[in-house]
């Protein structure tokens, strides 16, 4: 009886263990399988959770590859159901479970734009080589007035495809250095991002 009782604690335990971090859990997985998804294709040098610190405080990025294509900065978005929402809108709508919910998200492109910009003040050679791309999963489905550089999984080897080159391999090589550098303070910035989403928060 004292076994099946440990036993249930440890479930019940799990569980809850799995409602507080599950959209971690979720995003981790997603955010992998999209890096493998970019490495595959293009072949590039791919980074995931990727620190910068920059004049907005420290910016959390998901994946950065550096590819002939040039440097692709990527947002990786999780979420199921209709994304809808265009470039200029502040705000996106994600509709679930057929429409029976609604929420709303910051759109990802504008949170992107701050991830470049604060790697072009730490590496300002990447100006003009920086590609914004947000995706998703292939669970969602993209509105009619969704931006072009947005996509999901299943999307990537045609949008890839669909870019010029831009990048030599000296360059490639050059640019994979310099974002290797940020490495050294990772564990710095870290601490300090999750300072600046507390403060969000509060």
């Amino acid at each position: 009886m004292l076994i099946l009782w440990g036993f249930i604690f440890v479930m019940l335990v799990f569980i809850l263990w799995m409602k507080i971090f599950q959209n971690q859990i979720i995003g981790h997985i997603g955010e992998k399988h999209t890096a493998g998804i970019i490495k595959a294709i293009s072949r590039g040098c791919v980074f995931r959770d990727v620190y910068v610190n920059g004049c907005h405080g420290v910016q959390q990025i998901d994946i950065i590859a550096v590819t002939e294509k040039g440097i692709l900065v990527v947002e990786k978005k999780t979420y199921i159901g209709l994304i809808v929402g265009s470039e200029y809108d502040k705000q996106w709508k994600i509709f679930a479970a057929q429409g029976r919910r609604k929420y709303s998200m910051k759109n990802p492109h504008h949170q992107n734009f701050g991830h470049i910009q604060a790697l072009l003040e730490n590496f300002p050679a990447m100006k003009n080589l920086c590609v914004d791309v947000v995706i998703f999963g292939n669970n969602a489905k993209l509105g009619d007035k969704i931006p072009a550089n947005t996509i999901r999984d299943a999307d990537f080897q045609r949008f890839y495809n669909s870019l010029p080159n831009l990048l030599s391999q000296q360059q490639i090589s050059d640019f994979v250095n310099q974002i290797q550098t940020l490495e050294s303070k990772r564990a710095e910035y870290k601490k300090l991002h999750r300072q600046k989403i507390r403060g969000k928060r509060s």
